[in-house]
């Protein structure tokens, strides 16, 4: 059993991770390799600056926001780094704090490598799951991400066979996900899938970018501008056509 999880950072009043106001919490550790990612210090399992903490520890702080987080329809939230990479601690984590009457939020890029008791443990204490389909386009999505989609859609797949709440996020950008041919790949994919009750429409921005130069990487998308709203719009109004509500 986990016992511990590793965290990369805490949010305690997070507005845009799930409903209501959010108490975030980020995980260290990411098998991906975003070419936007604005946590790039998240991506080692482990670094010099991470906490290790115990359910007990990361519950006795959330409680001490559970009022607000309660009032606002808000509740917790997973995030990274890629939370799948400590899915026992987190389902450990989530139990209780549905226990405690809160909601529970998952933000994953679906990167399971394993499906098992556990999994299903933490989905089953799961209110929401927002699933970053980042490209479904096999060759664009490992040119934006370093990795196959194969274990994304899987797991897109494996949700909607479980009837699991989802919100699709898709990060718009220019030169890699803008364009009409995505939004119908992602439309047609998600389609015939219930579950998934809305996407939300993710403008690219290099928040994070300065991160890059301090582990001497080069940041690639340097110079990209964000989506104007008339993007937005246009793959907002293709996803319509495919029967799935988008917003941003």
């Amino acid at each position: 059993m986990q016992t511990e999880g590793i965290l990369h950072s805490i949010e305690t009043c997070g507005a845009v991770d799930g409903p209501g106001l959010r108490y975030i919490a980020f995980f260290q550790g990411c098998l991906m390799r975003c070419l936007y990612c604005h946590n790039r210090d998240s991506w080692p399992l482990q670094s010099d600056t991470s906490q290790i903490v115990t359910v007990a520890e990361l519950m006795k702080e959330v409680m001490s926001y559970r009022f607000y987080l309660k009032a606002s329809g808000g509740g917790v939230t997973a995030s990274g780094g890629e939370p799948l990479l400590q899915y026992e601690f987190i389902g450990q984590w989530f139990a209780q704090c549905r226990a405690a009457g809160l909601n529970t939020c998952l933000d994953t890029n679906g990167y399971a490598r394993f499906y098992d008791e556990k999994l299903d443990y933490l989905l089953d204490h799961t209110d929401l799951v927002m699933l970053d389909l980042k490209q479904i386009d096999p060759q664009r999505h490992k040119a934006l991400v370093g990795v196959h989609v194969d274990k994304t859609l899987k797991f897109a797949q494996y949700l909607a066979e479980r009837k699991q709440s989802v919100r699709v996020r898709l990060v718009v950008v220019p030169g890699y996900t803008d364009d009409d041919a995505t939004a119908h790949l992602l439309g047609e994919f998600i389609a015939p899938m219930e579950n998934v009750l809305e996407v939300e429409l993710l403008p690219y921005h290099e928040l994070g970018a300065h991160k890059w130069a301090l582990f001497g990487d080069t940041y690639k998308l340097q110079g990209v501008l964000p989506p104007p709203a008339e993007t937005l719009q246009r793959i907002q109004g293709i996803l319509a056509q495919y029967g799935k509500k988008a917003f941003f």
